[in-house]
């Protein structure tokens, strides 16, 4: 088996757990915050795409621009972030609880829209890679993490998102809801 194929079944895994825990959700359940300084569902999906879509284009490919550019999706989702120099668009990242609470509404549709065209560009590119690639570090700055590490990294990252909105519908809905 190819370190793509597993890398892909880890980013599908995680994607079909995430939808199952949001299937059926109100607005109301999706912007949910069990406590002042914690998060709803809606940055939650916002933020798993915007993280994968800054590791894929600002780290591994070195690019300027972003998914999130290309597409419009500041308007697109009503979300104008700022820039952050050397980053790009915010993601979320150190956010407060007022910033999460007062992020704009968007429509869910649209939230999944832009996390599936963040994770067509993933695909995209995870298909281009060699196994070599795996050990490149492409951020002087950053000089031993490297491509494989962003992959453990980003498949793990956002494993935790997706249990944290698992346990946000619990709360909201109880055990096998």
């Amino acid at each position: 088996m190819k370190f793509q194929e597993v890398v892909r079944m880890g980013l599908e895994e995680y994607y079909d757990e995430l939808k199952r825990a949001v299937d059926g959700l109100t607005y109301a359940e999706r912007r949910y915050m069990p406590g002042p300084n914690s998060h709803h569902v809606d940055f939650a999906i916002w933020h798993i795409a915007r993280v994968e879509d800054a590791w894929i284009n600002r780290f591994a490919k070195q690019a300027t621009d972003q998914v999130w550019g290309r597409g419009n999706w500041a308007e697109r989702l009503n979300l104008p972030v700022r820039e952050i120099p050397g980053f790009g668009p915010e993601s979320g990242w150190g956010w407060d609880g007022d910033q999460v609470k007062n992020m704009p509404e968007s429509k869910l549709s649209d939230l999944w829209a832009y996390l599936d065209a963040v994770r067509a560009d993933t695909l995209e590119y995870l298909d281009s890679i060699t196994e070599d690639d795996l050990d490149r570090c492409p951020d002087a700055k950053q000089a031993e993490y490297s491509i494989g590490r962003m992959w453990s990294h980003l498949l793990v990252e956002e494993s935790q998102h997706v249990g944290q909105v698992a346990y946000l519908r619990g709360l909201q809905r109880g055990l096998n809801s």
